[in-house]
């Protein structure tokens, strides 16, 4: 008898420990696109993935805890839908998109793990293509042409904690850092930082963001390691009464070490909402290096074609100017080195998310 009663008080406590909810659902993108592309005296055509934005396949759950408070996870991997193997870099598939848990509440959300940065989102709000295409003239933040020993920008950083505001907040924070995990001879070498601050109420949106990384890694650790930082001051405005949305971006990278120059990058962009179903996209973007003659400016005319809310067509033209013997590149083509080459490229594709 006493053990039947003590079996029921300890099924009792559990049930009240039951949470209310929970779900896990599958999701991720498939992209695919045909492009004709031209750098210098060499062309190809390819059929190539993240035209409109990356491949994925990913899983997400969330839990009820009660009292308003919430756990969640992401699992993401990229993948390449022309081959099959995984990217990110491949040829596995890994979770290396994002791989993170948190708990969210009234408070806010905090996660630990693999995680896109603070940074990457302030640009992604500010961009017409989003930045996870290889076609957005945004990508352009990571070249570091003429910047030798800088590092280039990370949208992603592994052993990630973060903290961010609520979301049906309009102000908003975004904090995060990860250790490099490096014991010697620096305890700082892969150490990273970075945060964002910003309102958003439509139609405006304004945020500042920065991240910092150190050289070097817990494989591979250096004595001094060399910080490159990244500053953005991004906005975007929308008129929905007529279906234009306009985008600006302006972004200062700068490195500790001696004799790198500093680099800074504006761009303009502007969405025009064709049909209900159908946009037209326009972006440039450019760069200068500070006492440099090296430099690029970058274009992407787009349109998406809507066949429902999960399937889109595509078509995109993208210029890259490489000028005085700069070598920078976009949408995944080689360019020379030193060669001055440009990148032209003339795509169309489709992209299905479920």
């Amino acid at each position: 008898m006493k053990k039947t009663a003590a079996a029921g008080l300890a099924l009792a406590a559990y049930s009240s420990l039951t949470p209310a909810q929970s779900s896990v659902t599958i999701y991720g993108t498939v992209d695919l696109y045909m492009a004709f592309a031209k750098s210098g005296i060499t062309s190809s055509k390819r059929l190539e993935d993240g035209g409109q934005t990356a491949s994925r396949l990913g899983f997400r759950g969330t839990e009820d805890l009660g009292g308003g408070l919430s756990a969640h996870f992401t699992l993401e991997s990229g993948f390449a839908p022309d081959t099959g193997n995984g990217t990110l870099p491949g040829p596995a598939m890994s979770f290396s998109r994002q791989s993170f848990v948190g708990l969210s509440g009234p408070w806010g959300q905090i996660d630990a793990g693999r995680m896109y940065t603070p940074m990457f989102y302030t640009l992604f709000k500010a961009d017409p293509y989003g930045v996870n295409s290889v076609f957005s003239p945004i990508n352009l933040v990571a070249a570091t042409d003429a910047q030798p020993g800088l590092t280039p920008f990370a949208a992603r950083a592994s052993n990630m904690v973060r903290y961010r505001t609520p979301a049906s907040s309009d102000f908003f924070a975004d904090i995060a850092f990860a250790p490099g995990e490096s014991s010697a001879p620096s305890h700082q070498s892969g150490n990273f930082y970075g945060g964002s601050l910003g309102w958003s109420r439509k139609p405006y949106y304004i945020a500042y963001a920065f991240q910092r990384a150190r050289s070097g890694s817990a494989a591979a650790p250096v004595a001094q390691p060399a910080a490159t930082t990244y500053q953005a001051l991004s906005g975007a405005y929308e008129l929905p009464d007529i279906g234009l949305q306009f985008y600006a971006n302006y972004v200062r990278n700068s490195s500790n070490l001696p004799r790198v120059p500093t680099a800074k990058l504006a761009s303009l962009g502007v969405t025009y909402n064709v049909t209900p179903a159908s946009n037209l996209m326009f972006e440039a973007m450019q760069r200068k290096v500070d006492d440099s003659s090296r430099s690029q400016l970058a274009w992407t005319l787009g349109y998406d074609y809507y066949l429902s809310k999960r399937t889109v067509l595509y078509a995109r033209w993208l210029r890259l100017l490489n000028r005085n013997g700069a070598s920078a590149s976009l949408a995944t083509i080689t360019v020379a080195p030193d060669s001055g080459n440009g990148v032209r490229v003339l795509a169309a594709g489709i992209r299905h998310n479920f």
